[in-house]
């Protein structure tokens, strides 16, 4: 923010604060009236006079406007008024669309304990083999 528009800013908070002290004084005459329509007016003037005709806006406004706000109780207070409960297959869905491709991302798949094999035995006989070593090398 430029050194101008940071006087400027402060020349208006400087502006309002003074015209709310001024209701609180007894008014009696009608020339402080003027004076402070006159200096309304010199300070539009003065406004008018900045960079490309553009008035310059408020510091703290401009702040305030542009602040962080925290939305966490509005946020909280809207989660815990709706109480709908969903599916447990449609919450699984949304998980599963939501997880990365990354294999990090993905939940390790149960392994599921294999049952020891027992030793198969073959259909052919050891007769077969020697019957099949014949014919095929002709031995």
């Amino acid at each position: 923010m430029s050194a101008a528009l940071l006087r400027r800013g402060l020349e208006l908070l400087a502006a309002s604060e003074a015209a709310q002290a001024a209701p609180s004084q007894a008014k009696t005459s009608g020339a402080p009236v003027k004076r402070a329509r006159k200096a309304k007016a010199a300070q539009a003037q003065k406004l008018q006079n900045s960079a490309k005709g553009k008035v310059p806006k408020s510091a703290l406004a401009e702040y305030r406007k542009r602040e962080c706000r925290d939305h966490l109780k509005a946020n909280l207070k809207f989660m815990t008024a709706t109480k709908s409960t969903l599916a447990e297959s449609v919450t699984q869905k949304i998980l599963r669309q939501n997880r990365g491709r990354k294999a990090c991302d993905r939940p390790m798949a149960k392994t599921k304990k294999k049952k020891k094999k027992k030793a198969e035995g073959t259909v052919f006989t050891e007769e077969d083999f020697q019957k099949f070593q014949q014919e095929y090398f002709g031995s």
